[in-house]
């Protein structure tokens, strides 16, 4: 009785330790008609990881910046992630009218890559940030988003108090 009891501990401890072991956390990327139904649902924001296929630097991002072990589980539960391709003639739907992707991304003054774009729930813009940033200054930039601090005070004033000298929580 005591061994099987020292087996379940050691299996429950096993499990754990492996959990925390460098295993990535798994982000949900959705089409973007999908996407921006599903903020309105769960009345998450929006993060738009807009790319292109030949692009090195989004390859980089999504390598090293959004599945960084502290930007992913933020991304999670915070966000509904779309991604799309800024040179695609894939055809969406935003504010009622149909487009195409690239066609979207121009209309939001996208002129390269990669470019992410940040909207409420509902799908009313924030922001676009453009090129590459690394995951110390992109996790402050989405807690400044998702947070709502974006309301309060500038993006100067937030990063200068919570910027990668004083690393962000959840």
């Amino acid at each position: 009785y005591i061994m099987i009891k020292l087996w379940i501990i050691a299996l429950f401890i096993s499990a754990a330790s492996a959990s925390y072991a460098g295993d990535k956390v798994e982000l949900k990327w959705n089409k973007f008609d999908e996407g921006l139904s599903l903020a309105k649902k769960t009345k998450k924001k929006i993060l738009i990881d807009v790319y292109a296929d030949w692009c090195k630097w989004c390859k980089k991002m999504d390598a090293e910046v959004f599945t960084h072990d502290t930007v992913a589980p933020y991304l999670n539960k915070n966000y509904v992630l779309i991604r799309l391709n800024g040179e695609s003639q894939e055809k969406l739907s935003y504010k009622g009218e149909t487009m195409t992707a690239a066609a979207f991304a121009h209309g939001f003054g996208v002129t390269g890559f990669p470019t992410v774009i940040f909207m409420e729930p509902d799908g009313e813009a924030i922001t676009k940030v453009p090129g590459f940033i690394n995951a110390e200054n992109f996790l402050p930039m989405l807690t400044f988003f998702g947070g709502d601090h974006y309301k309060k005070m500038t993006w100067q004033e937030y990063f200068s108090k919570h910027g990668p000298k004083d690393k962000v929580s959840n």
